[in-house]
C-alpha cells in the first residue's frame, strides 16, 4: 500500500469559542446488568486502586478517595451514611505539583501536621513532595515541600528515594506524635527508616525535618519474596554477596500497621513478581524494630479467611470502608499492566477493633460492582444495533485479564431501553458477537488485542457493517447479516492490507463529503492516518494512507506514544475533531472542511479528563439537539457529558473589549485591564466556579498556577469571556 506524508504545521489555539457546545458531568443516566442498576455507573472504571481518605464537603466525616494509578486518576466519593457516592467535581480541588503535572504515581493522605486534616503525600522526582490541607470553608491544599530531603549524615540533606513504582509507609513508628517514612534502599533489600524529628525538635508536627535513623530498619532482607531475618548491623551472610542484592530495587508496597496489638508496627508486603501478601511481625519494640517472622499467606495464617491473592503485585491499605468506625483492610494491585482490572479490590472487612484485628473476606470488586468496568481500556461507539431509532453504545476493550495468558479482548453491548428524550443503557452482553473467540491475529493464529469498533455501510446493501482496529495496526471488517437484530460475520480479516504500526483507532465517516465513506485512524503514536475511499459505495478502495492528516501529533511535546483516537464530527455541517489521547485530555480541532490537505486550527482542550488512553465518542443521545460525549479510557470504564450553553447565559455578554484580558493563551498569569470592580469568577467548561477573586483595582492579577491546562471563561459582573492555558 503507497503512503504519503503531508508535512504540515499545526497552528495554536484560535480565539473563537463560542459556537461550540459546552460539556458538563452528568450522572443521571441509568445503567443496568442482570436486572441490578449500576449506582455509580459512570465513575470510570478501576485497575490499580490506591484507598485514601479524606473529608471532601467538611461534614466532619472521613469521604473516600481512590487513586487509580493506570491513568493517574482520582475518584472521590463522598460517604453518605454510609453509602459512598461517587462526586467527580472535587477533582478539580485536588493540586497540582509545581511543573504542572496531576498527582502520580502513588499518593497517600496522611495528616503530617496533627490538624485533624489528611494531607497528601506523592510521588515527586525520585522522592515525595507534600501538599498541606489548607480547607477551610472548601476543599483545598497548598504546596508544602516539592522534593522532601532527608539528613543522610552527610554535608547536605538529600531527597528521601522512593520510586514510582513503590509504595512507602506513611506512619508513626516510634509513636511519638509525628508521621515517620520507611522506604525500601535505591538498590533494594533493605527497609530505609527516615526519622522525623520535628515533635523533638519543636514540640509539635507542623515540621518537615528527617534524618536516616536505620538503613535496615526491622534487621531483615527482602529478596525476591522471601526473607532473611535477624541480618543485625544490615549484614545477612547467608545472601549478602547474592547477585540480587546488588541489582535495583525492582517493586514493593509497604503498610506498618500493629496487626498483633503490642504497640510497636508490623508489616504488609507485596512484591512485584508475586501474589500473595507477606506479614511480618515485629518482635521488637516502638524504638527497635525486629522481625521474628513472616506469614506468606496473610491473611490466612493469622486470621480466620483465605489468603490474599492478586495478580500480580499486591497493595494493602487499612481505613474504613464499611461505616461501622472500624478500619477494614482492601487488597489491590500496584501493577499498570499485565494485572487483575476487573476484580482487583478485594475487601477484607474487620469484625474485630482497630486495635484487636479480625478480617473476613467479604468481595473481590468492592466499588467495581457498581460501575461500568470492562477491565482495561474502553473505546466506546454509538450504534442503534436494532434499529429502534434509540443510539445503543458499543464498546472495545484492550482486555480482561486472564491469569498465566494474553488479555481477553471482546465487545460489550449496552442497549438502550430509554426513550428518545430520556436514554437509559442495559448493559447485555460482555462478549457481543463472540468477537474474543476469533482468531483475527493471521500470524500467531489467536484472538486480537485492544478491539476498537466503528460502524457503516461499506457494500452499499443499506446496513451497518462492523470494523475493527487492534493492536497490532491492522483493521478488521465485519459483514452484517442484515438480520435483526445484527449478527456480523467476518468478511476479511487485516482489511485492505492496511497496518497503520501499533493500536488501531478507526472511525467510518465521509472525510470529503463525496458521498463515500472514508477511513481515519488514530495510532500509538500520536498522529491521525486518512484513507480516502476512491472506490465506489459497493466496492470501497483505500489505496492510499495520508499520514499526519491535519498536521497533527498529540501530545508530542509530552511523549512519544499520544495514543491518538479521533472522532469526526458534524457540527451544523462543519466538521470538529475530537482526540483522546495518551494522558486522558481531549483535544479540540475545526478549519477541516475544505482544508484536507493543510493544517487543522486547535481550539482547545475541553477539562474533560477521566484518565489515560481516553476515547470519545460523540452524539445527541437525548434529542436536546446539542451532541453529547461518551469518554473511555484505559481503566475501563465509561463516562458520560451532556451539553450545556447555560454558562453563556442571555444577561451575560461576551464583550472581549470590555474585559481586556492578557495574555490569551496563557501559560499561568492573567490580567483584567479596565475600570470595572467587583467579584471575578473563573468558571471551568462544566460551569463550575474554581476560582473567585476581588477587583478593586484599574489592574488586576490572577495567577493559575493550579488549573490545569485547558479552555476557562472569566466572569466580572455582568461580561464573561474566555481564556486558554496552554
Amino acid at each position: 500500500m503507497q503512503k504519503k506524508t503531508c508535512l504540515l504545521i499545526l497552528f495554536l489555539i484560535t480565539n473563537s469559542l463560542f459556537s461550540q457546545s459546552n460539556f458538563y458531568r452528568d450522572t443521571s443516566v441509568n445503567v443496568t446488568e442482570n436486572n441490578m442498576q449500576f449506582k455509580n455507573a459512570w465513575a470510570g472504571g478501576i485497575n490499580s486502586a490506591q484507598f485514601n481518605e479524606i473529608d471532601l464537603d467538611l461534614d466532619g466525616t472521613m469521604d473516600l478517595v481512590v487513586f487509580d494509578k493506570s491513568g493517574n486518576k482520582l475518584i472521590p466519593y463522598l460517604n453518605k451514611n454510609g453509602k459512598f457516592i461517587f462526586a467527580p467535581d472535587y477533582r478539580n480541588l485536588f493540586p497540582v505539583h509545581k511543573d504542572g503535572e496531576d498527582l502520580h504515581d502513588w499518593v497517600i493522605f496522611a495528616d503530617y501536621n496533627c490538624d485533624g486534616k489528611n494531607d497528601i503525600y506523592t510521588y515527586s522526582s525520585g522522592g515525595f513532595a507534600i501538599f498541606k490541607n489548607t480547607s477551610t470553608t472548601s476543599l483545598s491544599f497548598s504546596l508544602v515541600d516539592t522534593l522532601v530531603r532527608s539528613d543522610y549524615g552527610g554535608p547536605i540533606p538529600l531527597n528521601i528515594f522512593i520510586s514510582a513504582v513503590d509504595i512507602p509507609a506513611i506512619s508513626d513508628i516510634d509513636y511519638d506524635g509525628d508521621l515517620d517514612v520507611l522506604t525500601f534502599k535505591i538498590n533494594g533489600g533493605f527497609i530505609e527508616y527516615h526519622k522525623n524529628l520535628a515533635m523533638e525538635t519543636t514540640g509539635n508536627c507542623d515540621t518537615i525535618l528527617f534524618e536516616l535513623s536505620e538503613s535496615c530498619w526491622g534487621n531483615f532482607y527482602e529478596g525476591l519474596n522471601n526473607y532473611t531475618l535477624n541480618c543485625l548491623n544490615c549484614q545477612c551472610p547467608p545472601i549478602i554477596n547474592h547477585p540480587n542484592a546488588k541489582q535495583k530495587h525492582a517493586g514493593s508496597t509497604l503498610l506498618a500497621i500493629d496487626v498483633d496489638n503490642d504497640n510497636d508496627k508490623d508489616i504488609i508486603l507485596g512484591d512485584i513478581s508475586f501474589s500473595n501478601l507477606n506479614l511480618l511481625i515485629n518482635g521488637g519494640d516502638s524504638l527497635n524494630a525486629n522481625m521474628i517472622s513472616v506469614d506468606s499467606i496473610f491473611p490466612a495464617n493469622n486470621l480466620n479467611t483465605i489468603p490474599a491473592n492478586m495478580e500480580i503485585f499486591p497493595a494493602a491499605y487499612y481505613l474504613d470502608l464499611t461505616d461501622d468506625g472500624i478500619k477494614d483492610l482492601i487488597v489491590t494491585s500496584n501493577s499498570e499492566n499485565n494485572s487483575e482490572n476487573f476484580t482487583s479490590c478485594w475487601l477484607f472487612n474487620n469484625s474485630g477493633s482497630n486495635s484487636n484485628i479480625d478480617l473476613n473476606f467479604y468481595q473481590n470488586n468492592f466499588l467495581q460492582n457498581d460501575m461500568i468496568d470492562l477491565g482495561s481500556g474502553s473505546y466506546p461507539t454509538f450504534f442503534d444495533y436494532n434499529n429502534d431509532g434509540l443510539l445503543d453504545i458499543v464498546v472495545g476493550n484492550y482486555g480482561y485479564h486472564q491469569s498465566g495468558g494474553n488479555p481477553r479482548s471482546s465487545l460489550a453491548l449496552f442497549e438502550n431501553i430509554g426513550t428518545l428524550n430520556n436514554p437509559s443503557y442495559k448493559l447485555i452482553d460482555r462478549d457481543w458477537q463472540n468477537i474474543s473467540n476469533i482468531n483475527l491475529n493471521t500470524n500467531l493464529n489467536i484472538p486480537a488485542l485492544n478491539l476498537s469498533p466503528t460502524f457503516g455501510d461499506l457494500d452499499g446493501d443499506q446496513d451497518m457493517d462492523m470494523l475493527i482496529g487492534d493492536a497490532n495496526g491492522k483493521l478488521h471488517l465485519f459483514n452484517n447479516t442484515g438480520s435483526n437484530p445484527p449478527n456480523f460475520a467476518l468478511a476479511e480479516a487485516e482489511y485492505k492490507g492496511i497496518d497503520i504500526g501499533y493500536f488501531a483507532f478507526p472511525q467510518l465517516v465521509d472525510v470529503n463529503r463525496d458521498g463515500l465513506l472514508d477511513i481515519i485512524i488514530g495510532e500509538q503514536s500520536g498522529t491521525i492516518n486518512y484513507c480516502e475511499n476512491t472506490g465506489t459505495a459497493t466496492n470501497p478502495v483505500f489505496d492510499t494512507i495520508i499520514e499526519y492528516f491535519g498536521g497533527i501529533d498529540i501530545e508530542s511535546n509530552i511523549i512519544s506514544s499520544g495514543f491518538s483516537t479521533p472522532k469526526l464530527y458534524d457540527n451544523n455541517g462543519s466538521y470538529e475533531l475530537y482526540i483522546g489521547s495518551f494522558t486522558g485530555e481531549t483535544y479540540l480541532f475545526d478549519n477541516i472542511d475544505n482544508n484536507l490537505n493543510g493544517a487543522f486550527d486547535s481550539l482547545s482542550v475541553l477539562n474533560t479528563n477521566e484518565g489515560g488512553k481516553s476515547m470519545i465518542a460523540i452524539k445527541d443521545i437525548n434529542n436536546d439537539q446539542k451532541p453529547d460525549l461518551l469518554i473511555g479510557n484505559y481503566s475501563g470504564g465509561l463516562s458520560f457529558y451532556s451539553s450545556d450553553s447555560s454558562i453563556i447565559s442571555n444577561n451575560i455578554y461576551a464583550d472581549l473589549t470590555k474585559l481586556n484580558i492578557y495574555p490569551n493563551p496563557t501559560n499561568r498569569h492573567l490580567t483584567i485591564d479596565n475600570t470595572i470592580t467587583g467579584e471575578i469568577q473563573i468558571i471551568n467548561t462544566l460551569g463550575k466556579t474554581i476560582l473567585i477573586k476581588n477587583k478593586t483595582n484599574k489592574t488586576t492579577n490572577i495567577d493559575l498556577k493550579s488549573l490545569k491546562k485547558g479552555l476557562y471563561f472569566i466572569k466580572l459582573n455582568d461580561y464573561i469571556s474566555r481564556f486558554i492555558i496552554q
